[in-house]
């Protein structure tokens, strides 16, 4: 049996997220749906966007949940009383991520989790707004993986 750290367990955590997003990512740039109707009419393009959001939401929790702190504490900070905005400001300030991007990416998130039936671009317009910032919340955590990377 293998002892990870905190910061191996993030890591490895992250990895798996970041692996399916990816792939999820590259599937739906080779056939996208084009808008709302053609999305919900094919079950493959519906099943490639299920996994694209839930991976993106899963790395996000993967991040803030384990990388967050898991990055600080191998930093020494001592961050177990901050809030998570003073957590995310430090780490900006040591250059793993950038504070507005965090906060894109948690509206984007907010968005998904409103249902407007009556009005499906305003669906679409989140759902590609999603899929954008999926691929700017992958590029992030490479960069910081490339960083805590030993």
């Amino acid at each position: 049996m293998t002892t990870r750290t905190p910061l191996g367990t993030a890591i490895w955590e992250a990895d798996r997220h970041l692996d399916t997003l990816e792939a999820a990512l590259q599937d739906w740039q080779t056939a996208p749906a084009a808008n709302l109707a053609d999305l919900e009419t094919d079950r493959e393009k519906l099943r490639i966007l299920d996994q694209l959001l839930f991976r993106f939401n899963k790395l996000q929790d993967a991040l803030g949940l384990r990388l967050v702190p898991a990055t600080l504490a191998a930093l020494s900070e001592p961050f177990e009383d901050w809030p998570m905005i003073d957590r995310l400001n430090r780490l900006e300030k040591l250059g793993y991520l950038d504070v507005d991007d965090w906060l894109r990416w948690r509206e984007t998130r907010n968005r998904l989790a409103h249902d407007y039936p009556d009005h499906p671009e305003t669906r679409f317009a989140a759902i590609e707004a999603a899929i954008a910032t999926a691929r700017d919340l992958a590029n992030a955590y490479r960069a910081w993986r490339a960083k805590l990377h030993p």
